[in-house]
């Protein structure tokens, strides 16, 4: 969880989500979330704005979708996307209630995980591997940096 001092600072971009800017399925999923947001929330790619919330694990951060709420807490993968729908479409996120459910959640989860590891496979990458990004790890900052 965030510090007081490190939610003032990221204040004038939360909520926040934090998407794989590398992902092209990761991509078209952050603009429609900016478009039906309509400004409300911030959609940022994670190789960008990981110091706006330095509590958010980078490593974390590029396996799963990010959403950062006003007071700091943050959502994970399917838990993200049902605080997503409850904030953008409310009528839409009234039908998740089932998520909460025994099982749902793990289900939903489980999904989410299947669908991340598989993201590249499905849509590709901005930077492909035609650029020299074979390892998997082009475009995020902390990981360009060890491999030196």
């Amino acid at each position: 969880m965030s510090t007081d001092a490190e939610l003032a600072a990221a204040a004038p971009h939360l909520p926040v989500v934090l998407y794989d800017g590398a992902c092209i399925f990761c991509t078209a999923q952050a603009a429609r979330v900016a478009r039906v947001s309509r400004g409300k929330i911030a959609v940022r790619p994670l190789q960008q704005a990981l110091d706006d919330v330095p509590w958010v694990d980078p490593d974390a951060a590029a396996q799963a979708l990010h959403l950062v709420d006003r007071d700091g807490r943050t959502y994970v993968g399917a838990a993200a996307i049902v605080r997503l729908l409850r904030l953008t479409r409310p009528m839409l996120g009234a039908l998740l209630l089932p998520y909460h459910l025994p099982g749902v959640r793990q289900l939903a989860e489980a999904a989410y995980a299947f669908v991340a590891a598989r993201r590249y496979a499905i849509a590709g990458r901005v930077d492909s591997a035609d650029n020299g990004c074979a390892s998997g790890a082009c475009g995020v900052p902390w990981a360009e940096r060890s491999k030196g």
